[in-house]
């Protein structure tokens, strides 16, 4: 059961990101961020009324505070790569958050890796190399040193490490309370915390909050659907099992890249794709 939730997640986050890609040239990025979150609150709110309200320790509080700190942050930079540059450049990029999540615990506790750990690894370089080898013409290296001189992607970077941080933080939070409470709450907070900023950019101009509001609300519903599957599934099974099937949303990603916005070089970007998944699950199985 816990895979069909997290592929359900991983197809809605897809779907969430196409949606936010093609509205993302028309408002700021910071402003996408808030509508993610603000406009799954309507799906996300009548929740509260059909479940308990757990006790919260002061583990949930300062979980929850780090996590919402963090992803404003990584929902930031996430938007802002997915407004500059293509979906099928960007999203798989996340398929390395497993690597975060096998390799940094490794560092922090001193263990050495499996060998089907550095399989997955392995996989998952080959991956991201793929991803952009029409720039191998230019050079061997040039693939992986694309990473860095392509915003988007360096972006995307930096989320797929984060999630390795907020996936964990996020688990720890719902230990301290419950999968579906913690996913409105976490919401909410994310609404109230990228609101300020929302507020002081408009300059008094708060028509952008709502100026698409087929588009938002698609975007809001796909995020309520992710998020709740998520934390469900998270709560079934370890994070590096959930986060490696979840990641099957690059390959949504590309596809939507390809038929939405008539990206180019899907072959080896559906390549790359399947192979950084194929590494992801070595990893998780590691």
């Amino acid at each position: 059961m816990w895979y069909f939730i997290s592929l359900l997640s991983g197809f809605f986050f897809a779907t969430a990101d196409a949606v936010s890609k093609k509205v993302s040239r028309k408002i700021p990025a910071v402003v996408l961020a808030w509508i993610r979150e603000a406009y799954a609150l309507p799906f996300l709110l009548p929740i509260l009324l059909f479940i308990e309200t757990p006790a919260l320790d002061k583990t949930f509080w300062l979980a929850i505070i780090f996590l919402v700190l963090m992803d404003m942050l990584t929902t930031f930079l996430y938007m802002r790569a997915i407004q500059i540059a293509p979906l099928s450049l960007t999203i798989p990029y996340l398929g390395l958050t497993p690597i975060f999540l096998l390799i940094i615990p490794k560092l922090f506790i001193g263990e050495t890796l499996s060998l089907l750990g550095i399989i997955g690894v392995v996989l998952v370089s080959i991956g991201t190399y793929t991803l952009q080898i029409d720039r191998a013409k230019h050079g061997f290296w040039q693939p992986w040193l694309a990473i860095f001189k392509n915003r988007g992607s360096l972006y995307m970077l930096i989320v797929a490490f984060c999630y390795a941080f907020t996936s964990t933080l996020g688990k720890v939070a719902i230990q301290h309370s419950s999968p579906l409470f913690f996913t409105v709450l976490y919401f909410v907070l994310l609404t109230v915390g990228f609101l300020p900023i929302i507020l002081w950019i408009s300059r008094g101009d708060y028509r952008v909050m709502v100026r698409y509001p087929r588009a938002y609300f698609g975007i809001g519903i796909s995020m309520a659907i992710m998020a709740a599957s998520h934390f469900i599934a998270i709560s079934m099974i370890q994070v590096a099992y959930m986060i490696s099937i979840k990641r099957l949303s690059l390959l949504f990603a590309i596809l939507y890249g390809w038929i939405l916005f008539k990206e180019t070089n899907i072959r080896e970007r559906i390549l790359g794709g399947v192979i950084i998944i194929a590494g992801a699950a070595c990893i998780a199985f590691a």
